[in-house]
């Protein structure tokens, strides 16, 4: 017999009040029921409110044009779930709970009839003894209803973080990349649990490795509250992830009632595999369970957990200023450069968010080379199919605890009241997700800074007490007071080599054609964990969005740019960059083109002379990654529905294992500038480094014809390698276009490794010449094998940023490559790296393209 009834799913209804008018619906004080502001309509539990009513056709979808505005009441009214329910006869045990994994915001829980509990929060479980209460057996219906009151009002992205009151998801609030969608509702799983003599209160298993040899420690922690004293079993098991019980014990223990027992065990396993984060090995997982039999041996408790075995540390950078925290990671003694990701919820409705979504935009941070997610503070701890997905695939987790800045006010709470709910929230957090392999480091919050604008440490009370309460129910783990963290919370060039510049965040901007690489190529950072650069979405999603709305011009005088990126409006710099646009003119296609285009550029060439600086800097993590709303434009890799930005396919070689960079002081040449360009080679992995490895690089023109070609025998030291500089005085040529293309080569002469740069000649703006091109004609087929695609240029004009895409978004397809410059009558092959796939599964896009065949 299971000892959990799951009363999620499908068999919910919901219903809409005004306020308080439920109370009269239920009393029938009147003699007659009150008629709901809304009827009942299906509800999926877990889920919003505002879910089930768009699928109702109650309200619109919110991501079609200002419709998100239209949404904005519903967390205002009251709203009834409902669900019956039968509970077989003899199911119920010593004990009998009802148990709310996660309901948002405040109301009344009733079972059949009586008011069995009052909740307000968010982020803590609601857990009611309802044995006296349940009608069982056959026939015999369970009504379960909760009333959700309106919800509480908490700072978006603007406003004072030291008067924050309530632990509450604050992005849902509004800001710059999600209009304000405040969720209500029962978001977790809903389930009735019965015990028999005790409960089990948590199970804590920790896999250590060895220091030396093969084998491994498995440390069981149990905690229990007992109701019926006795003699008690606790069975171990340790199994692999092929199911092979690779070690099992049973102890017997005197057990007396009340309080919680906790009973530890050790076992030692023989032969190991090793934990690894994504590009540095394999994630073997293995299994720890316990079972609890009584005296007659009846099973009374059971439960398991994902452990791996792996060591992480943080040391501090190479030459770090004096007093700087340990930014730089080991996992298993190897050192980890962090390529990571700022990760924030798949929707503002993050109830409905499925184990399949998650693993549809994690599949996509895999294969980008991510090895680490910052789960941002302004939205929520995620849920346990997002550690599931990382526990297996190697993402490693920094967990932000749930607090952020504010703009106006970027200080932490320090009043009792909220530091009580702040302890209580963050212990269940941490008691919850400290034994996934997966998780890294833990962290006070998002920007959180002192009035000064520096950033906090442990000198303030909510930040000592956060990192007290990880010292002692996740020892060992590291914790970083925010992020940013140290003296400055973002680098600025009269600054630099001053020791001043440790965590920080920013820009978020392409910085100009000068400035951008003078202050990258002097940046001292120790670790970036965000910084960012806007490029809009894709056209057909701007314009199939659109609504009633206009989607041309994108400026700050039309309502559809303000409402869905307010802050990545960039008609002023791509006009800077690319020329002018008329306004009167439809441009969107080229201006997207322009945007995707500026974003790449500006994200590579910030990670790129990141990663030129190691072992000094330790990591680059991306603002953002995903984002949980429709934005026109916005600062992320992937777009709402999942479908990779360019950005992406260029972020995906920079976290690459073996990359290839070249560092540059603009992008804009005149005839007869010195062009001198300078080539590094970056190695991860130990068994690439102090390799040798041939260079190839070469400068092209528009029209094939190679400029200069120069080839570098080169050697990574321990992490990246100077190659040589390429030198070339500047001529005209062609349609005002350089391209520069970098080839790895090994031993065998086999290509490893590429890059591409696009520089201009004479440009009246430094990137006009993209605008002018030539059109192109390029064809996409199928290759000799099933995952295989082919791109061919079919005329006499480099095709410049051409970009398959997917039309079904839903469909994941990890592609090893995209956005490409094809050479006249060059022909590259794409890879599927998950399957099968046809050409008419795509669409082509690039900057100058005309015609396009698809065969």
């Amino acid at each position: 017999m299971t000892n959990r009834i799951l009363l999620s799913g499908t068999e919910w209804t919901v219903t809409g009040w005004n306020r308080n008018q439920w109370k009269l619906g239920m009393s029938m004080e009147l003699g007659f029921a009150i008629n709901p502001m809304l009827p009942a309509v299906k509800a999926v539990v877990p889920g919003a409110v505002q879910r089930d009513l768009i699928a109702a056709g109650w309200l619109p979808d919110p991501n079609e044009g200002l419709r998100s505005m239209e949404l904005e009441w519903v967390n205002h009214r009251d709203w009834v779930y409902e669900r019956r329910f039968e509970v077989p006869e003899g199911w119920v045990l010593d004990r009998c709970e009802l148990v709310f994994e996660g309901l948002d915001y405040g109301g009344f829980i009733y079972l059949n009839g009586e008011e069995i509990a009052a909740f307000e929060g968010m982020f803590l479980p609601v857990t009611i003894d309802v044995a006296a209460k349940l009608r069982v057996g056959a026939g015999n219906e369970n009504r379960l209803q909760l009333i959700f009151l309106p919800s509480p009002e908490v700072d978006g992205q603007i406003g004072y973080s030291n008067e924050i009151g309530k632990v509450k998801s604050r992005f849902n609030y509004g800001w710059d990349w999600c209009p304000r969608m405040v969720p209500v509702g029962i978001w977790k799983d809903v389930s009735l649990r019965t015990y028999s003599a005790l409960k089990l209160i948590d199970f804590y298993p920790k896999a250590v490795p060895a220091e030396e040899g093969e084998g491994g420690v498995v440390q069981y922690g149990v905690e229990a509250e007992i109701w019926l004293p006795g003699s008690y079993t606790l069975a171990c098991e340790f199994v692999d992830a092929a199911g092979e019980i690779l070690h099992s014990a049973k102890n017997t223990y005197e057990l007396r009632r009340g309080g919680i027992h906790r009973i530890e065990h050790e076992m030692s396993i023989e032969a190991v595999r090793l934990w690894w984060p994504n590009g540095y090995g394999e994630q073997p997982i293995y299994q720890a369970r316990i079972t609890v039999y009584d005296e007659e041996g009846r099973v009374c408790a059971a439960d398991g957990k994902t452990v791996a075995f792996r060591t992480l540390r943080f040391v501090q950078n190479e030459d770090s200023p004096a007093g700087a925290l340990p930014y730089t990671l080991l996992v298993n003694g190897e050192r980890v450069f962090l390529n990571g990701v700022n990760w924030v919820p798949i929707s503002p409705y993050f109830g409905g968010v499925t184990s399949e979504d998650y693993a549809h935009y994690l599949g996509r941070f895999k294969a980008m080379n991510v090895n680490v997610l910052r789960v941002w503070g302004g939205a929520i701890t995620e849920k346990e199919d997002f550690y599931a997905y990382c526990d297996r695939n190697g993402l490693l987790v920094w967990q932000e605890f749930l607090q952020s800045s504010s703009g106006l006010n970027n200080c932490p709470p320090d009043n009792a009241v909220f530091l009580k709910e702040l302890a209580r929230v963050s212990r269940a957090a941490v008691i919850e997700k400290r034994s996934h392999p997966s998780l890294m480091a833990w962290c006070g919050g998002n920007e959180l800074m002192w009035e000064n604008f520096s950033p906090i440490d442990e000198r303030h009370g909510n930040i000592a007490m956060l990192k007290k309460l990880v010292e002692e129910l996740d020892p060992g783990r590291a914790f970083f007071p925010s992020s940013a963290s140290g003296p400055r919370f973002g680098a600025t060039e009269e600054e630099f080599d001053k020791g001043l510049h440790h965590d920080v965040h920013g820009p978020w901007l392409y910085l100009g054609e000068e400035n951008h690489y003078r202050f990258f190529n002097h940046n001292d950072s120790l670790v970036q964990t965000e910084t960012g650069t806007p490029g809009t979405s894709r056209v057909e999603r701007i314009r199939g969005l659109a609504d009633r709305m206009s989607s041309w011009p994108p400026t700050r005088e039309n309502a559809y740019w303000l409402h869905r990126g307010a802050w990545w409006i960039q008609w002023e710099q791509l006009s800077d960059m690319f020329g002018p646009w008329d306004k009167e003119r439809d441009e969107l296609e080229q201006y997207c083109q322009a945007s995707r285009y500026l974003q790449l550029e500006s994200l590579r060439y910030m990670a790129e002379a990141t990663r030129r600086r190691e072992p000094r800097s330790s990591g680059f993590i991306i603002w953002m990654g995903n984002e949980p709303f429709a934005n026109n434009a916005n600062t992320s890799m992937l777009e709402y529905d999942g479908m990779p930005k360019p950005v992406y396919y260029a972020m995906k070689k920079v976290f690459g294992g073996l990359h290839v960079s070249v560092q540059y002081d603009r992008l804009s040449y005149r005839i007869g500038d010195s062009f001198g360009s300078e080539i590094f080679l970056h190695a991860d992995r130990a068994d690439q480094q102090f390799v040798p490895f041939a260079v190839d690089a070469q400068l092209v023109q528009a029209d094939g014809s190679v400029l200069q070609s120069q080839r570098f025998l080169a050697e990574v030291g321990r992490l990246n390698g100077y190659v040589g500089k390429l030198d070339w005085q500047v001529e005209d040529v062609p349609g005002s276009l350089l391209i520069l293309r970098l080839a790895v080569c090994d031993e065998h002469n086999q290509q490893i490794a590429t890059n591409e740069y696009l520089f201009t000649v004479n440009a009246a703006c430094p990137l006009e010449p993209l605008r002018r091109l030539p059109a192109a004609e390029v064809r996409l087929r199928q290759g000799d094998r099933p995952e295989q695609l082919i791109l061919t240029n079919m005329s006499e004009m480099a095709a410049i940023g051409v970009y398959v895409i997917q039309r079904d978004a839903s469909q994941l397809i990890h592609l090893d490559r995209n956005y490409l410059t094809l050479l006249p009558g060059e022909q590259l092959m794409i890879t599927s790296m998950n399957g099968p796939v046809s050409p008419e599964d795509f669409y082509v896009e690039g900057m100058n393209l005309g015609g396009i065949i698809i065969s």
